[in-house]
């Protein structure tokens, strides 16, 4: 998982997370979203759990969203 951002013309940043199967390559999912904080975070991985089941393992960077309360809980 990581986020990239983008900035529109008018100058707004839009989040984007990105979730890659790194076995496969697959983009798993893109959301994006003005912001992206660890509760939104957890809501789309619930809802990625019924689709696809849960990873062994979840790899990321040091990102607040991903290290936030939301996550660890």
């Amino acid at each position: 998982m990581d986020l990239v951002f983008a900035r529109r013309a008018v100058g707004r940043v839009i989040k984007c997370l990105t979730i890659v199967d790194d076995a496969t390559h697959e983009c798993v999912a893109i959301v994006h979203e003005r912001a992206i904080g660890g509760s939104l975070l957890t809501r789309i991985l619930d809802r990625l759990h019924i689709t696809r089941g849960l990873p062994e393992i979840i790899r990321t960077d040091n990102g607040k969203e991903f290290c936030g309360r939301a996550m660890l809980s």
